[in-house]
């Protein structure tokens, strides 16, 4: 068998990629915890890299890559890595939306239900032994439209999972067409303004969909709405969706991700937004969960075992 090279791995990853890279030729250096001042000292001895969300490939690490063939990215958001220099390099960027994105459509899904029928809050007060009927009657998600922005793995996905609930669906994707089917029309931005009941966000974070979700943006909505964002935390301007709560225009929001999830980094200012999210009690904020099961990292594994395989 070849010798490939070296294969860094930054996080924990499922046996299977291992064994199998292993398979294909190469020497697995597993460091799980290691520092990026450390990947930047070591990673010219590499010919590839596995990283998850806690290291960032930008061009000041990959300027030092001297032998690094690929990089692969157990999860879909390719904002660590600085894509455009690596192709420069030659440097095959391979990522894998395809391995959790089951996982993101049901914790989509997920949120909007405890939202739409006050489970979180309701739970909260009766374990308080406060028993509370009207206050926490439920809306139904059937008959309501659902506005999708970004209809890639994830977006797909939430698609297929809430069509069940006898729902209108519409998508918005700027850079796919012809992507409409029997339960999902594909739509312009102004007709989820007009129509929707519900908007989930699916996007990648790039120059162009940083704070997509802004003033503008919320009060732009001719109806009230519940607001989910799955995707990245600085897909949305927090303040401004603060405003849109206080100003009714959204009436319950899902957030799996927020601006800066480095809780001990926060800013007083940020602080203060996200305790006031949460006093509003009209949001659920998970920890950047919604990915993250059980099966998903297998699912990594396999993906990227595959697209790796595909580069010999």
């Amino acid at each position: 068998m070849a010798d490939r090279g070296k294969v860094l791995i930054t996080d924990k990853v499922d046996d299977l990629l291992i064994h199998g890279l292993e398979k294909l030729g190469y020497a697995c250096d597993f460091r799980v915890g290691i520092s990026q001042e450390e990947v930047d000292r070591i990673i010219y001895m590499f010919s590839g890299i596995v990283i998850t969300t806690k290291t960032t490939l930008y061009k000041s690490t990959l300027e030092k890559a001297a032998q690094l063939k690929w990089i692969a990215r157990a999860g879909s958001g390719m904002e660590i890595v600085d894509v455009e220099f690596a192709k420069s390099k030659n440097i095959k960027c391979l990522n894998s939306p395809e391995g959790n994105r089951n996982s993101v459509g049901e914790h989509a899904l997920g949120l909007l239900l405890a939202l739409s029928h006050n489970i979180v809050r309701a739970a909260k007060q009766t374990d308080k032994l406060i028993w509370q009927v009207e206050e926490n009657r439920v809306t139904e998600i059937s008959g309501m439209t659902i506005g999708i922005i970004g209809f890639g793995n994830t977006g797909y996905s939430f698609a297929e999972k809430i069509k069940m609930f006898g729902v209108k669906i519409l998508a918005y994707d700027k850079y796919k067409s012809n992507f409409g089917n029997e339960f999902v029309k594909e739509s312009e931005m102004r007709d989820l303004f007009e129509q929707s009941d519900v908007v989930s966000l699916h996007v990648p974070l790039t120059s162009e969909t940083h704070y997509l979700a802004n003033e503008n943006f919320f009060n732009s909505f001719k109806k009230k709405i519940y607001f989910l964002n799955t995707s990245r935390g600085k897909v949305v301007d927090t303040a401004a969706l603060l405003n849109g709560i206080n100003k009714g225009i959204v009436m319950g929001a899902g957030l799996d991700v927020l601006e800066n999830e480095i809780f001990s980094s926060l800013t007083s200012n940020e602080i203060s937004i996200i305790e006031q999210l949460i006093k509003t009690q009209k949001t659920i904020i998970t920890p950047h969960v919604a990915g993250k099961s059980f099966s998903s990292r297998k699912r990594f594994a396999e993906v990227l075992l595959f697209k790796i395989s595909s580069l010999e």
